[in-house]
């Protein structure tokens, strides 16, 4: 007896489930009309007001006849979540690309001109970044707080290039070093692995107003730098 109260019990209750108005079940308001609800994420890493210190490995591409790797180290203030200002110093070791000595032992036996060259050597540089996007990845159970920005930088780079000697008749290759100016693009993204400590990677165009002719003559040198990052924010 008790086992069929339980059951009538049972179907009472689905029957008015089933037979209950959709609208009866969902036209439930939490708010009032015209009422809106905002949801704030507080920020697992803060940075502003506070300075941050970068070394870097830089892979660049700035000439087709040269190999050319790096590092940087910068240094940056945040005035905010969203705008900081760093001095950058980049350091550049070129060496001769496969290109290059394929050409030189072709010619070795000709008297054909070489290759104008234009190498990078090293870049001092003032950058103004834009920090809009703070996210998080939540992967393997873990999560990932990352922020995202753009910096415009300008500043002197010191350039050597091979435009006096280009035209003699000998395979020897003779640079001569120069001071130009130029800008720097940057986009970057920076994940936090501590509470202080970052690694990131960074894509930079550069446009360097340089010798690029035998007559001496400026023009905007563009390359590209892959580059890797590790930091510490005080």
């Amino acid at each position: 007896m008790k086992n069929l109260t339980y059951l009538t019990f049972i179907l009472t209750l689905t029957s008015l489930a089933c037979f209950a108005d959709e609208k009866s079940l969902y036209d439930f308001k939490w708010l009032d009309e015209g009422e809106k609800v905002y949801v704030i994420q507080n920020k697992e890493y803060v940075k502003a007001r506070s300075i941050g210190l970068d070394l870097s490995i830089i892979d660049s591409n700035s000439s087709p006849y040269q190999d050319t790797s790096g590092f940087s180290l910068a240094l940056a203030y945040y005035f905010t979540e969203t705008w900081s200002i760093d001095l950058t110093y980049k350091m550049y070791n070129n060496s001769d690309s496969a290109d290059l000595t394929n050409l030189l032992n072709i010619n070795v036996n000709t008297t054909q001109t070489k290759p104008l060259i234009r190498k990078i050597n090293a870049a001092k540089l003032i950058h103004i970044n834009w920090i809009p996007f703070y996210g998080k990845i939540n992967t393997f159970n873990k999560i990932f707080f990352f922020d995202w920005g753009l910096g415009l930088g300008f500043g002197q780079f010191d350039t050597s290039g091979n435009y006096e000697t280009f035209d003699k008749k000998n395979l020897s290759i003779t640079f001569k070093d120069e001071v130009d100016t130029g800008f720097n693009l940057r986009s970057f993204a920076k994940f936090y692995i501590g509470q202080s400590m970052t690694m990131g990677f960074e894509y930079n165009l550069t446009g360097v107003e340089t010798i690029k002719s035998i007559d001496g003559s400026k023009e905007i040198l563009y390359y590209n730098d892959i580059i890797g990052t590790i930091g510490y924010i005080f």
